[in-house]
């Protein structure tokens, strides 16, 4: 019967411990999330620059012409 409880009590330590595995790979995952919007944020950014510095150089009605 020791053998049993002590059987018991292990399995319920190896529960919680799962349980909080379990629940850093959320905060993980959500961390990953926000660096992932972070960087689209980022990419974005970069494409409007770019697209301002082709506006401000080419002109805006020659690049309406370069579109169109």
């Amino acid at each position: 019967m020791p053998e049993d409880k002590r059987i018991q009590l292990q399995l319920d330590k190896h529960a919680s411990q799962i349980a909080k595995l379990f629940s850093k790979i959320d905060d993980t995952n959500d961390k990953i999330q926000k660096i992932f919007n972070m960087l689209n944020q980022i990419r974005y950014f970069i494409y409007g620059g770019f697209a301002y510095f082709i506006a401000s150089e080419v002109g805006m009605f020659n690049l309406l012409k370069l579109v169109a």
